[in-house]
C-alpha cells in the first residue's frame, strides 16, 4: 500500500497532534527519560543475584580446594567476593536447597508486573492516565527502596513482588500516555524512539553494577530516581483524548488550550471544535464500554485472540532467546552491555520501516524472521559456537522489533474507554511468555529452539486476520474499533487515488 501523505482528520485533538510541537518535545523527553530506572528494574536480578562461587568449611583463601566448591551440603560457606562485595545469596545465605529461592524472587516480580499492568491498566481507563502512572512510579520507588531493607528472603521474595506491581503499572500507562499524544502522522516513529530508553537501560545497567558491586547500595542506586519520577504529576498534562471521550469536555479543552499557550499558538476555537466532534456521537456511540463489552462481538474477539497469542510468543521469544544470549561466556558487565547494544540497531531500524511498512506487514515480517533464525541457530553444528550467537542476536532483533509493533497494534484495536485495560491483559499474556521462557529454556537445545521458532511462524500466521491501522485515527467508540477494516479499506483506496494524481 503507498504512503498517504494526507489524511482527514475528523478527531481535533488527533487533528492538533497530527504536527509535533514544543510541547510534544518537552514531554516525550520526560517520559522517555522515566523509562531508564524503570527499566533498569525489570533486569535488577542479573546484578543483584549474578552466578556466585563458594566454598565449603573453609576461611582461608589459601586453604581453598576446587573440591570443596559449590558442594552440598555446606554450613560453612566462603564467598568469592572478587567481583561482588554483596549479593542476594551471600546476604540470605542462599545456596544447596534454598537456592531455588533466586530464581522465585525474578518470577515474583514478573508475577507483580504482570498484576500491575493488569490492575493499572484498569485504573488508567477509568481515573486517567497520568494519575495512575504517578501512583505506579510512587509504588515501584517505595518499595525498591525497601527492598534494600528486607530482613529476610520470605519478605525480600514479598517486596519484589510489589516493586514489580509498580514496574507493571508504570510500562502500560507511559506507552499509552505517549501513543495519545500522538497524531497519525508520527505514532509510528514515537513508537519505536519509546524502546530507545529500553536498550539505553539494558546498555547502562551494568555500569551501576560496576560502581557499585553491593547489592543494597545497587538496589538503591535504581530506586531513589524514580522518586523524581513522581513529580512529573506537576511536569506534564493529562491525556486530553482520554478527557474527551470520558466527556471531561471542560478540562480537555483547558488542557489544549494549555498546550496551545505553551507552544505561542492560537487556541481559540478548540473547545467550540472538541464540543462539536464530541456532540456529533451519539449517545449509543458515547456509552462507557468496559473489557466485557468485546466479547459481544466477534470481529472484536478475533482481534484480541490473536494478539494474545502474538503478545504472549513476543514474550516468550524475546526473553527467551535472550537468556540463551547472556549464557555467553566471559564478564557479565561486559556480556549484558554487548545484549543491549545488539538490540540498538533493530530499534532504530524500527523507525524507518514502521513509515515504510503497514502495520501488520511489519508484524508478521518480524515473526516470521524470529521464527526462521531460530531455526537456523538450531541447525549449526555446536563447534561453531561463536556462529550460533551471532544469528541468535539477529533472531533476538527481530523479535525485540516485534514486541515494539506489538504494542502499537494493541493502542491502535480498541476503543479509548478499555485501550489501558486491553493492553494490560495483552501485557498479562507477554509475562506469561516471558515466566515460561526459562523452563522453555531448561529443555535441551534443540526441543527449546524449536518451541521458540514454531511459536514465532504461528504468530506471524495469526497476523494476517487482524485489520491495517496505519494511517487510521485511534478509535474512540466501539463502532469506530468494529468499522477498522472497513477504514483501512478506505484508506488504501484514497493513497491509490492520491498516487494515480501525481
Amino acid at each position: 500500500m503507498p504512503r498517504i501523505k494526507n489524511i482527514k482528520l475528523n478527531n481535533p485533538i488527533e487533528k492538533h497532534f497530527n504536527v509535533l510541537t514544543p510541547y510534544h518535545y518537552y514531554f516525550f523527553s520526560l517520559i522517555f527519560l522515566s523509562k531508564l530506572p524503570i527499566f533498569w528494574h525489570v533486569l535488577s536480578l542479573i546484578f543483584l543475584s549474578p552466578p556466585m562461587d563458594y566454598y565449603c568449611n573453609t576461611t582461608e583463601t589459601n586453604n581453598i580446594s576446587n573440591d570443596l566448591k559449590n558442594v552440598c551440603p555446606c554450613k560453612e560457606p566462603w564467598w568469592n567476593r572478587n567481583v561482588f562485595t554483596e549479593t542476594v545469596q551471600t546476604k540470605f545465605g542462599l545456596i544447596c536447597e534454598s537456592a531455588w529461592l533466586i530464581s522465585f524472587s525474578q518470577s515474583m516480580l514478573y508475577m507483580g508486573t504482570l498484576f500491575g499492568a493488569l490492575v493499572f491498566g484498569f485504573l488508567s481507563d477509568k481515573y486517567g492516565r497520568l494519575s495512575t502512572f504517578t501512583m505506579s512510579c510512587l509504588i515501584l520507588a517505595v518499595s525498591g527502596c525497601l527492598v534494600s531493607s528486607m530482613p529476610t528472603a520470605a519478605s525480600f521474595i514479598v517486596m519484589r513482588c510489589i516493586e514489580g506491581i509498580g514496574v507493571g503499572g508504570a510500562i502500560v500507562t507511559a506507552y499509552v500516555l505517549c501513543i495519545e499524544y500522538c497524531g497519525v502522522r508520527h505514532r509510528e516513529t514515537i513508537t519505536a524512539l519509546y524502546h530507545v530508553p529500553i536498550n539505553l537501560s539494558h546498555i547502562t545497567l551494568p555500569g551501576v553494577s560496576y560502581l557499585l558491586r553491593h547489592c543494597d547500595e545497587f538496589q538503591l542506586a535504581l530506586s531513589i530516581p524514580v522518586f523524581l519520577i513522581v513529580g512529573f504529576k506537576w511536569l506534564i498534562m493529562e491525556s486530553p483524548k482520554w478527557l474527551m471521550d470520558n466527556d471531561h469536555i471542560e478540562q480537555a479543552a483547558m488542557v489544549m488550550e494549555k498546550l496551545s499557550k505553551f507552544n505561542r499558538t492560537s487556541g481559540e476555537i478548540i473547545k467550540e471544535e472538541i464540543e462539536e466532534f464530541h456532540s456529533t456521537h451519539t449517545s449509543k456511540n458515547r456509552r462507557r464500554m468496559n473489557f466485557w463489552h468485546i466479547f459481544k462481538h466477534k470481529r472484536l474477539v478475533l482481534n484480541l485472540g490473536c494478539m494474545s497469542i502474538i503478545y504472549f510468543t513476543c514474550g516468550m521469544g524475546y526473553y527467551g532467546v535472550s537468556q540463551y544470549i547472556g549464557k555467553m561466556s566471559g564478564d557479565i558487565h561486559t556480556n549484558v552491555a554487548i545484549s543491549g547494544t545488539l538490540l540498538l540497531p533493530g530499534t532504530i531500524t524500527a523507525i524507518f520501516l514502521l513509515k515504510i511498512l503497514n502495520r501488520r506487514t511489519f508484524l508478521m515480517s518480524t515473526n516470521l524472521l524470529s521464527g526462521i533464525f531460530m531455526v537456523i541457530v538450531i541447525c549449526i553444528p555446536n563447534h561453531l559456537a561463536w556462529v550460533r550467537v551471532v544469528f541468535a542476536c539477529i533472531c533476538n532483533c527481530f523479535f525485540f522489533m516485534s514486541f515494539m509493533i506489538v504494542f502499537l497494534c494493541g493502542v491502535e484495536l480498541f476503543p479509548t474507554s478499555i485501550r489501558n485495560s486491553v493492553l494490560g491483559f495483552l501485557s498479562v499474556l507477554s509475562r506469561l511468555g516471558q515466566i515460561v521462557a526459562p523452563p522453555i529454556n531448561s529443555l535441551p537445545e534443540l526441543y527449546s529452539g524449536i518451541t521458540f521458532g514454531i511459536m514465532a511462524i504461528l504468530g506471524a500466521v495469526l497476523c494476517y486476520p487482524l485489520p491495517e491501522t496505519k494511517n487510521i485515527e485511534l478509535p474512540s467508540t466501539l463502532e469506530d474499533s468494529r468499522t477498522l477494516y472497513r477504514k483501512a479499506v478506505n484508506v488504501g483506496n484514497q493513497g491509490k487515488k492520491i498516487s494515480v494524481e501525481q
